[in-house]
This record gives structure tokens, sequence and C-alpha cells, in this order.
């Protein structure tokens, strides 16, 4: 009887380290809201995080198909109007990287932005906007690695906005939660 008392003692220690380890860890949850609505939340309190990628497949193994690149004020996300009765995977990953400021000119049909790509090591070039009276930068396009320029038609309320371009770097990758829809 004691034997089988030690036993029983360490699975349960075994069980609850992973428990306790994966809180900070693991920061991305997932709540089916509606039979066809699944709303994400996280949170990420590490310093120098710029933003995440939020990404989902319908196979844990993927292939992942990237839903958002997100500001890091930005800490939930609706995904809506899915497949009824099927499973959905999502994970999230950071990036980091600097942001510059581009040179703008004017053009007939949008506005064309340059900067250098003093980056060697980048994942990509995210273009981002702060509309006016704006308090954040939210990406609006993912630039390849390289990228020295591109070509951007404002929407009506992005006329007045500011611009800037970050080259970031993927970082640390989130749990991978699962929910199935109903229906």
């Amino acid at each position: 009887m004691r034997g089988k008392a030690r036993i029983a003692a360490s699975a349960a220690l075994i069980l609850a380290l992973p428990a306790c380890s994966a809180e900070p860890e693991q920061p991305l949850r997932a709540a089916l809201t509606t039979p066809t609505d699944i709303d994400l939340t996280w949170r990420d309190d590490r310093p120098g995080i710029a933003g995440h990628v939020l990404e989902f497949a319908t196979d844990e193994d993927g292939p992942y198909t990237v839903l958002q690149y997100l500001a890091p004020q930005v800490t939930d996300y609706r995904h809506p109007d899915l497949m009824p009765r099927t499973t959905f995977h999502y994970r999230l990953t950071s990036y980091r990287g600097p942001t510059a400021r581009p040179h703008l000119t004017e053009r007939p049909d949008g506005i064309r932005l340059t900067w250098t790509d003093d980056s060697r090591t980048e994942d990509g070039y995210l273009l981002e906007i702060r509309k006016k009276d704006g308090e954040r930068y939210d990406p609006v396009a993912v630039l390849d690695p390289g990228t020295e320029a591109t070509d951007f038609v404002p929407l009506p309320d992005e006329k007045h906005a500011t611009y800037r371009v970050r080259a970031f770097v993927l970082g640390e990758r989130s749990n991978v939660v699962r929910l199935t829809t109903g229906e």
C-alpha cells in the first residue's frame, strides 16, 4: 500500500509540473462563442515584442494559414463564420524588429514608399499605418525580405495617416489551441 502511494504522488507531480510551467509560455486561449465563431485571446507582456502573427489550420500539423499580423496592443481576435463541424487549430508567433520612416511619394493612383534595407536577417517587412488621431501603428501589408519599395493605395480614412516599415524577425511560437465548430 505504501509503495502505491509513492507512485501515485510521483504521477501527480509529473502531471502538475506541465500545468504549473505552461501558463507563461502558453498564452493563447480559444472559445467557441457561437456555433461558427471562435474568439481567441492571449497575453504577452514580454519586453521587445513588436507584434504577433496569428495562424490557423484544419490539421494540427498544418499547413497553417496567416489570419493576421497584429500590433502588440491587440490581445484578441474573432475568427467568424467558420465551416460547421470542423476542427480548427490556432497558434501565435511573436515578432520583433526595428522600424524606419519611409520616403513617401504621391502618385495618381496612391503612394509609393521607399526605404533602405539595413537589415540582413529579416523574415520580411511590415508596412504599418497609424491613422489620423490613431494611438497605434497596425500592420497593413507584409513584404518580402530585402524589399526597399512598395506601392500602396490608401483607403479614404488612411489618406492622412503616418506610415512606417518594420524589418521583422519571427520569434517564439505559442501553444496550439484546438476547437471544433458546431451545427
